[in-house]
């Protein structure tokens, strides 16, 4: 059974500029690939892609602009980027989440923090390291429009981990004034 997770993909562009801020790799720092590079709306598990599809098929939101902060950590070894205060981020994420709990998959009792992850570190590697590595600050990294969410599924392929995207679902554009 696949493990599913739905996120907003990030455009070739904006997944370079956040290749200039990673963190290099090194002993126990392990940089995300570029293609997989995104931000988590919402982790599924293992579960039907077909139920998560059709329950997907029914989120409606409008599309919008992500903007990001500063880099920071999770204590379990993850670094990442934030992603600033934005009321269409969290509808979206909450249209998904209502989408996928009325289908009746079991999901992750968890606070969503809306952040694009750039590295993983491993226990051994010094706080001070770590700090150093997010003194780094997103000023210069742009603004996306987001113009569409998708499900992915998540293998590992050789010992490499790889986000395979299986659908994507258009949000609806603003006309213009």
């Amino acid at each position: 059974m696949p493990r599913l997770f739905v996120a907003v993909p990030l455009s070739q562009s904006l997944k370079e500029r956040l290749q200039a801020i990673q963190p290099p790799k090194t002993r126990g720092i392990t940089p995300m690939e570029p293609d997989n590079l995104h931000l988590t709306l919402q982790f599924i598990g293992e579960a039907d892609p077909e139920a998560v599809l059709e329950a997907l098929a029914s989120v409606k939101a409008r599309s919008f602009e992500l903007e990001f902060t500063e880099l920071s950590q999770f204590r379990n070894g993850v670094i990442w980027l934030g992603v600033k205060d934005n009321a269409e981020l969290k509808a979206l994420q909450l249209a998904v989440l209502k989408a996928l709990l009325k289908a009746g998959l079991p999901l992750e009792k968890k606070r969503f923090v809306p952040h694009v992850t750039l590295a993983r570190y491993k226990r051994h590697v010094p706080q001070p390291i770590i700090n150093e590595l997010i003194q780094q600050t997103a000023g210069e990294v742009p603004s996306e429009q987001v113009l569409a969410f998708s499900l992915f599924d998540s293998h590992t392929v050789d010992d490499e981990l790889t986000y395979t995207r299986l659908r994507a679902f258009p949000l609806a554009t603003l006309k213009p004034a």
